[in-house]
């Protein structure tokens, strides 16, 4: 049955790219708010430097 055959081909092949679109906004979504915003202090980064002495 031929008919049937593309049928379920159509159907695996929009699953697939319905997979894929939702993986893809997942893992962009989660990149964006992982990134630091400018704005807030808690992520600002303070650099300290020591003076070694070696005695």
């Amino acid at each position: 049955m031929p008919q049937l055959e593309f049928s379920w081909w159509i159907i695996n092949f929009f699953i697939i790219w319905i997979a894929l679109a939702i993986t893809f906004a997942i893992v962009t979504t989660s990149q964006s708010q992982n990134t630091p915003d400018s704005s807030s202090e808690s992520s600002e980064i303070k650099k300290t430097t020591n003076t070694w002495q070696w005695s």
